[in-house]
């Protein structure tokens, strides 16, 4: 199995806070879902950041098989906790293209594909509207459509149920079910890591506090109470 994404040793800390990540190591193979567990604060958002070069940090990243650059990171679907970051154009259409459209691709292309994947996250009818007149589930869903618009061999994601009702999360977890993408997801939503998630990563106080098969760790309770998450 080829590995999409290589973290070793990784550290990092904010000027005159002291260190906010101490020797972050995991590996992500094709296909694979990982799931990145803490309680609030334990480091899950800043360690995305890291991986995606958004704040500099020591140790090392590798995303498939090479150091990270430019042309590994087009290779990479973000979507962010907040999917107003995402969605800000006049209509929803306008906002999946957006990311092909930065990439080269030609805006009736662009366009086309951008319908293919909000046909397939369900949100067809939408299109044309813009995103605050949808609600946070279908926002969220978007987001994830346009990260998948650009065909993405790795898939980034945070907290990706935060803030949904039971519906809302219950069909988003469907959609991530159904990829075949990497996707790693920093999250403190267990019911999200069991539908979705063979491995897992548990974070606390920005140090790995256990790993291995999602049945495993999160079958241990103590563990779990032991993290906050529960």
């Amino acid at each position: 199995m080829s590995l999409v994404l290589e973290v070793e040793d990784l550290a990092f800390g904010f000027t005159g806070q002291g260190e906010v990540l101490h020797g972050i190591s995991f590996r992500l193979g094709e296909g694979e879902s990982l799931g990145v567990l803490g309680a609030n604060g334990s480091g899950k958002s800043t360690l995305l950041w890291c991986i995606l070069g958004l704040l500099k940090s020591r140790g090392r990243v590798r995303m498939f098989g090479e150091p990270r650059r430019r042309r590994s990171l087009a290779r990479v679907g973000v979507v962010f906790q907040n999917p107003e970051d995402q969605l800000f154009m006049p209509r929803l259409v306008e906002d999946v293209a957006l990311p092909l459209v930065n990439r080269g691709v030609s805006r009736n292309e662009a366009s086309a594909r951008a319908m293919r994947a909000l046909e397939e996250a369900g949100l067809a009818h939408a299109a044309q509207r813009p995103a605050s007149q949808l609600s946070l589930g279908e926002r969220k869903r978007a987001a994830i459509a346009a990260a998948l618009a650009t065909s993405p061999e790795l898939l980034i994601l945070d907290e990706p149920t935060a803030e949904l009702d039971g519906r809302s999360s219950r069909r988003l977890r469907e959609e991530l079910t159904r990829l075949r993408v990497a996707r790693l997801i920093a999250t403190h939503d267990l019911s999200l890591v069991r539908a979705v998630c063979g491995r897992v990563l548990i974070l606390n106080n920005g140090r790995i506090l256990a790993q291995g098969p999602a049945e495993e760790i999160l079958g241990d309770s103590a563990l779990l109470e032991g993290a906050g998450l529960t």
